[in-house]
């Protein structure tokens, strides 16, 4: 393959490498863990937990997930080699510990000179210092220390990459680049560039990330990046998200020219790269980008001068995620369709499924594997993989997944490449190929003399590295003389402390290195410079190190087994044996005291008991008040809904004495109307009940029967914590009413979120289903970022009061206890994590809000302005829409919206009649 003359593109050659990852210590072990096909991500035992903190509620909870990839030895370093005092070192984040240690080594590896100004870059990757959050600030010793200059240089990763330049003596430029999970591919290319632009000699290159406790496992949440088992499974029909790993990667790259030059022994060549961002064209800050993955791919290829048919393997991003994977192949094969036509039977693989996320090392590990894969001319099998996930379209695209290990024997693989996304949209691709055939060696007379030069710290280290070199030499007899005196007398820094003798062949080397061991260094170095013809750098032991532990335990009390409550917590319901008599009375003493409540709320006197609550002027919010007073006085829990069902003094004064004697009153369905024909089954909005749909029911004039799905009560064991667990819940309920289809189904706001995925899982059984009825639904997209923490979301609830007449003169409070926001932020929760993972083969029926939410409420509850209209991107049939007057939150208000909003109603299932 030519070289490139283009001063920015032209060929780069890995001529180093080192690292540190899960289940494996260096570079040659993760080769073989890969080509074994084992999975670093294991299982924690329940005492690992607790070591990292984990209290035994949280780790017995079933969306805890005990599996993580961990770092052996994190806590271990050679301060004293580096020249760093314990107490510097146990204050700095073990992140810039490893990455200093593999810098060191991959510089070695390359034989690559360091020290005495050597124009050499430096391109580091790290991720955020959960030591220094986790252990430094809260230790006894350091608690106030944040703002400290010797807090700050040992954790800030803007010194990630200056402390190697610093300690390993390199004038080149070093930068820290952070672009989240693309980081350190995306340094490879800063890297490359700066050779290409002749800034520097060679370049230091990687990333790291180890987050601490390493062992406390994580909460799996829907829709989110992690798994849900615990296992990273790429490409597979089962796979749902990845899994955290810890570890670190560092390459050292130099202009192919002048590797060749100077023999360096190339593992790959980085023939093209290619770095951009998604910008705006996407659907959420964290969601990726299939332009802007397919603009990088191109222009990867592009520069590289590589045919895409010479393109036989792809290290993907592949996190195993069931939407980005598929996401990623297809925008992946369209790129290469692009620039030529690609091999048909092009390998694809993710080493995620054995190591984890590396987070800011993930890019660099998987160019590391990829330069492997050439060098070694073997593809590892990728595991995790069974039933192929059916969204992939491997069918239809040019791609297959290994199985087994592939050996390329007879054909050799010339050229393979590596993606890498970042959440925020850094893209980055690389094209690689094999590296060029070694130019002939001349024949070099058996009984020609080399000096053999070593040098370390200090003596002690200098017959380790004796004692290493023993070893090598048994385990490798085929190593030339001239290569290993090559390698040792330029490819070594030269340190304090040197040796050196003569030997013509490689039993003199032995017996050299045995009186080394054996006697000690002698303190000469060769008296003149040797020349080294033809001769090749080749990898050797490098000094060997001493690293010691350097920790400091946070001062976190053990978790405290909560003790036995002596008193009744506010809110909760008080057992029925312990009203008196005079409270719950004979059955005429209990309708008078619900009168009387009723009375006091409504502000109306005179109720009868068949009067009904909401031509009273009762509404949802103030049934909440009402119910906490019922548990408070008589002792019992009515749901929400099933008080919006009783809607009489009498036959509330029914159902609470049922609930004195221990009858249930809980429903799974309620009956909002009866009616002729198939029903319409509503969900509720995020605040978990259905009386805005009593209150819609009131002013239609449809004759189609209305079921409403009420939240679970507070009483269910295991209530669903994503979003299509509680779609697969009403599923259920909804198929025990309705055995067969067609179904119809709808809800307001997050009712029909969840309507339109019990949809997708209704049409996945086989089942008809009609069109899909919103009442002013968000689109996904617009739930696309971060979730709100307690305090925010009851920020935010201050706000909704503030900004709409809906809950206005409401005691928040009662609303607070009554644990009506608790639901709210978990189905709003839910929301934040949940994509739907196909399109509906159907129509959507919108009734849209005119106006927009206040701008404030959509802040403080994090929703992204986006058109509904972008429903039409998410089924197959026709979005209908239907304007009504209002936004979201007062369209069910009283008076000319209420009735505008039940004809709109009313026109949407009529079109249930005329299917």
């Amino acid at each position: 393959m030519p070289d490139r003359t283009d001063p920015l593109t032209g060929p780069i050659a890995v001529v180093g490498m080192a690292g540190r990852f899960p289940g494996a210590a260096s570079v040659p072990e993760l080769w073989e863990l890969l080509r074994s096909g084992r999975e670093a991500v294991r299982r924690f035992t329940a005492e690992e937990m607790a070591d990292a903190g984990v209290s035994p509620a949280d780790a017995d909870a079933p969306t805890r997930v005990p599996y993580g990839a961990d770092l052996a030895d994190a806590d271990l370093f050679d301060a004293d080699f580096f020249g760093i005092t314990p107490r510097d070192a146990r204050l700095m984040d073990p992140q810039q510990r490893v990455f200093l240690t593999c810098a060191w080594e991959a510089a070695e590896d390359a034989g690559l000179v360091t020290g005495g100004g050597a124009n050499v870059a430096v391109y580091a990757a790290g991720s955020l210092s959960t030591y220094l959050l986790f252990h430094v600030l809260r230790s006894a010793e350091h608690a106030d220390d944040m703002l400290t200059y010797p807090v700050l240089l040992g954790n800030d990763k803007d010194f990630l990459a200056t402390r190697v330049a610093y300690k390993l003596g390199l004038r080149g430029p070093a930068m820290s680049v952070q672009t989240a999970c693309s980081s350190s591919l995306t340094a490879v290319h800063l890297a490359c560039r700066s050779l290409n632009d002749g800034e520097v000699d060679a370049a230091l290159a990687g990333g790291v990330s180890i987050s601490f406790p390493q062992t406390a496992g994580y909460d799996y949440q829907e829709g989110g990046i992690l798994s849900r088992d615990g296992h990273c499974r790429v490409f597979d029909a089962e796979s749902s998200g990845t899994v955290k790993g810890n570890g670190c990667g560092v390459v050292v790259l130099k202009r192919l020219a002048d590797a060749r030059r100077d023999g360096d022994r190339v593992y790959a060549v980085i023939r093209g790269s290619a770095l951009n961002n998604d910008g705006s064209a996407k659907i959420g800050f964290t969601a990726p980008g299939t332009a802007g993955q397919q603009a990088v791919i191109r222009r990867a290829i592009e520069v590289s001068g590589v045919p895409v048919g010479d393109i036989g393997y792809i290290e993907t991003h592949g996190t195993g995620t069931a939407v980005g994977d598929p996401l990623e192949l297809s925008s992946l094969a369209a790129a290469y369709r692009a620039e030529g036509t690609p091999a048909g039977d092009t390998l694809i693989g993710s080493l995620k499924a054995n190591l984890g996320h590396l987070d800011a090392a993930a890019g660099v590990t998987g160019l590391i594997k990829t330069a492997l894969v050439l060098h070694h001319q073997t593809v590892p099998p990728q595991i995790n993989i069974g039933e192929p996930n059916p969204y992939l379209g491997l069918d239809r695209l040019p791609y297959e997944v290994p199985r087994a290990e592939v050996r390329f024997d007879a054909e050799p693989l010339s050229a393979a490449a590596v993606s890498s996304f970042g959440i925020g949209g850094t893209n980055a691709h690389a094209v690689l190929s094999r590296a060029p055939a070694a130019e002939p060696t001349e024949e070099h007379h058996p009984a020609t003399p080399y000096p053999i030069v070593l040098s370390a710290r200090d003596a002690e280290a200098l017959t380790d590295l004796a004692r290493l070199l023993r070893a090598h030499l048994d385990e490798h007899p085929g190593i030339r003389l001239v290569d290993l005196a090559h390698t040792l007398a330029t490819g070594r820094t030269r340190h304090s402390v040197t040796h050196t003798f003569i030997a013509a062949d490689l039993a003199d080397v032995r017996a050299g290195l045995d009186r080394l061991a054996a006697n000690g260094p002698n303190g000469q170095l060769p008296s003149e410079e040797t020349p080294f013809a033809s001769a090749r750098k080749i990898s050797l032991p490098g000094h060997p190190l001493r690293p010691q532990r350097h920790w400091i335990e946070p001062e976190t009390p053990r978790p405290v087994q909560p003790q036995q409550a002596t008193e009744p917590l506010p809110g909760a319901p008080v057992p029925a044996s312990a009203a008196t008599a005079t409270e719950t009375g004979t059955d005429g003493g209990l309708l008078e005291q619900i009168t009387a409540v009723l009375e006091e709320h409504l502000g109306v006197r005179g109720i009868a008991p068949d009067d009904d609550y909401h031509d009273l002027g009762g509404d949802s919010l103030l049934a909440v008040e009402i119910v906490s007073v019922f548990r408070g006085r008589f002792g019992v829990t009515l749901e929400l809904d099933d008080f919006a069902t009783l809607r009489t003094p009498a036959r509330m004064a029914e159902a609470v004495q049922a609930a004195q004697a221990g009858e249930a009153t809980g429903q799974e369905l309620v009956t909002v109307r009866e009616g002729d024909g198939t029903p319409l089954f509503l969900v509720h909005p995020a605040g978990g009940t259905n009386l805005l749909y009593v209150k819609l029911a009131e002013h239609s004039h449809s004759t189609v029967p209305l079921t409403a799905l009420p939240f679970p009560a507070r009483t269910d064991a295991g209530r669903p914590r994503t979003l299509r667990e509680l779609a697969a819940l009403y599923v259920e309920r909804v198929r025990t009413a309705q055995p067969q289809g067609p179904y119809r189904l709808g809800g307001y706001s997050f009712g029909g979120n969840v309507a339109f995925e019990m949809a997708l899982q209704l049409q996945a059984a086989g089942e008809e289903v009609g069109p899909v009825l919103m009442l002013d639904t968000h689109v996904p997209e617009s739930y696309v970022g971060g979730r709100l923490s307690p305090r925010e979301f009851d920020a935010a609830f201050d706000v909704l009061s503030d900004q709409t007449s809906l809950m206005r003169g409401i005691d928040l409070d009662i609303l607070r206890e009554e644990g009506f926001l608790t639901i709210w932020q978990a189905n709003h929760d839910m929301l934040k994590s949940y994509y739907p993972d196909r399109r509906f083969d159907g129509d959507v029926l919108l009734l849209q809000a005119e106006e927009c939410e206040p701008e404030e409420l959509l802040d403080a509850l994090r929703i992204n302005v986006r058109d509904k209209s972008l429903w039409q991107d998410h089924i197959t049939g026709r979005l209908r829409v239907q304007k009504v007057p209002g936004h979201h939150f007062t369209m069910f208000e009283d008076g000319e919206r209420i009735t505008a909003l039940a004809a709109a109603f009313d026109d949407a299932v009529a079109r249930y009649r005329k299917r």
